[in-house]
This record gives structure tokens, sequence and C-alpha cells, in this order.
């Protein structure tokens, strides 16, 4: 979401004025559409680190996979998906392989796709679609709480939130049964599943952040982890969440902050207490620009490399610049956010 209402823009802009900054460490490529395009990017972890690549939404017209050098390894064209996801492990009948889900907002359903980690493809053919019966289905997070595979989708405007029950129909392809739905009544995206907490979290863009059991049925349990004005640290837009997961459950939850261009950080675990705040500067050898106006995140705790001890955060850009070019995303350290916000 773009329009912000100017009074809290100015509070956001005064909140994130001692937010430090955290240098990108590369770029990826551009996507190919103008405009508003490129939006929310998932990762995927190799048995190799360094092959471990980024799925990525150009939400007018498909996937892109980027590797950890931010090239473009893969495009699959089609749709317009708005935000992405993966779990492992899906019972595939090739067998278990990661699955791949994405909102499409061409027909409002749920997508899914295999992903064979052995060649690191991503089949260019969703094996299924689950209709939504949304308006605009918007936000989407995958989550595995216990044995069951679970999908949250939003919708755009009610900011109605359903869950599903993925699992492998009779002839192999997935199928998805509603367990759940209730409406927060306004606009909602960016969610993302703690699965070892049973919970999950959801971005009400101009209200704050949620916390849902994942068998709350109604979201009537729901709690405000934060919320957006007065009292607390937020400002609209609040868009991409992702979870940094350490052993034994903890770890922290992260938010885009878009209406400022900062990342709020919040402990993983049931407090959720505030961590503090930062921004994504240009890298130190001037190849990535600076971050503004993020929408989608994604962050593993999996050392990547000796570009990513501690693990990557990517973060899409709004407004990719030096020299300006179309949107895309930018790659992380998390060792660095940890070392700026005195993190454990």
């Amino acid at each position: 979401m773009r329009h912000i209402a100017a009074s809290i823009l100015v509070l956001g802009l005064t909140a994130c004025a001692t937010a430090p900054s955290v240098p990108a460490i590369r770029e990826t490529a551009a996507v190919a559409q103008t405009g508003d395009a490129a939006d929310d990017p998932a990762i995927w972890v190799a048995p190799q680190p360094e092959q471990s690549l980024v799925i990525a939404t150009q939400k007018k017209g498909g996937l892109y996979v980027f590797d950890l050098a931010g090239r473009i390894v893969q495009e699959a064209p089609g749709g317009e998906p708005n935000n992405v996801d993966l779990r492992e492990g899906f019972a595939w009948p090739e067998g278990a392989a990661p699955i791949v889900g994405a909102s499409d907002r061409t027909d409002n359903t749920i997508v899914l796709w295999r992903f064979d980690s052995a060649t690191r493809r991503l089949e260019p053919t969703p094996r299924a679609r689950i209709a939504t019966g949304f308006v605009e289905v918007y936000g989407f997070c995958l989550g595995q709480i216990g044995d069951a595979l679970i999908a949250i989708a939003t919708d755009r405007d009610s900011g109605e939130v359903g869950m599903w029950r993925i699992a492998p129909g009779p002839d192999g392809v997935p199928a998805g049964e509603r367990v759940a739905g209730y409406t927060l009544g306004s606009i909602a995206e960016g969610c993302v599943v703690d699965d070892d907490h049973g919970v999950y979290y959801v971005a009400q863009e101009l209200e704050g952040i949620w916390r849902v059991d994942a068998n709350d049925t109604t979201g009537a349990g729901r709690r405000l982890v934060d919320r957006v004005g007065a009292g607390g640290n937020l400002v609209a837009d609040v868009e991409g969440l992702s979870l940094w997961r350490s052993a034994e459950g903890g770890g922290y939850l992260v938010a885009s902050v878009q209406g400022a261009s900062r990342f709020a950080v919040y402990d993983r675990g049931d407090a959720n207490a505030y961590r503090g705040a930062f921004r994504i500067a240009a890298s130190e050898d001037a190849g990535a620009d600076a971050v503004q106006g993020t929408d989608g995140i994604d962050v593993v705790s999996a050392p990547l490399g000796p570009n990513f001890p501690r693990g990557l955060l990517v973060a899409q850009d709004d407004r990719n610049t030096r020299p300006s070019e179309l949107q895309n995303f930018k790659y992380l350290s998390w060792a660095d956010v940890m070392l700026a916000l005195e993190l454990e």
C-alpha cells in the first residue's frame, strides 16, 4: 500500500530518525516490469548452503529465482503472484520435496508448485490452484503445525484472513480445506507462521501486527504485538513479516515498516518484546543502493557462506537507484543486524 496519511508519516519519520543503518551486501537483478512490480521473497536453504536460492514475486507476471549473487537463474512467467512462501518435505507423488505457494490475483487463488531440490529448479507449471473466495487475495504464507501443512491468505480490502489445511489428494495433487476465517476490517497483507510456537502473525497495514494461535478458528483470541501510531513503534504501512529462527524456539520477528523505510525487530517469544529498528543503507562497495519503501521480506538463520554467517535477510526495494532501474531485492547479512541492534 502506497498512500499514507501525512500525520502518520511525520510520526514515522521522527521515530525512525535514530534507527541505525545496516549496509546491504548486494542486490539482485531488476525485474522486467515497470512500476510497482517486485513484491515478496522466500529463501530456499540448500543442503550446500552457498547454493541456496531466493524465489521472489514479480506481481505483474510471475516468479523469479535468484542465486546468492543476485543473478536470475530461472523465470516462471504467469499470473499475478503477490506473496510467496515455501516449506520442505511435502508428499508429492514423486517423493518428498519442497512446496512453493503464492497468492495469485488473476483468479484469487492460492497457487502451489513443486520445487526440485536436486536440480534447484521450480517446476514452471503449478500443480494446484485453491480458490480463496476473496474479492482480491493479497497476503500469503505457509506453515507446518504438527503434522498439518497450513496456508494463510488475506483479502486486500476487507482484511479477511483465511486458513487452509493443505494435503495431497487421492491423485497426489495438493488439495485445500478451509479451516478458519475472520475479518480484521481493513487492509492486511504480510503474514508468517511460527511452526514451533503454533502461532502466526498478520500485518494489518494501518493498525499493527497481530499474533494469532493457529488453533483459533475465529481470531477472537488474537493479540496486538505492536500498534501503528500513539503508544506503538509502528507507522503505516506495516508490510512484510518474517522470522529469524534460532534453537529451541528463540529468535526474532522482523517487520518491514514501509511508510518509514525501516525494519522493526521483536523477540520471537510469547511477549514479543520490541528490540529496535534499523534501516538498510547502500553497500560499502556502492554496488547496491539503500532500501526504500520495502514491501515483502524474508529472513533465515542458516549460515549461507562467508557473506551471511548468521543468515540472510532479503528485502524488496521500491526505489532502485544508483543507477535508476526497475525494482529489485537487496541482500543483507543478519550478523550486521545483530551487531547494530545489540541482539544476542
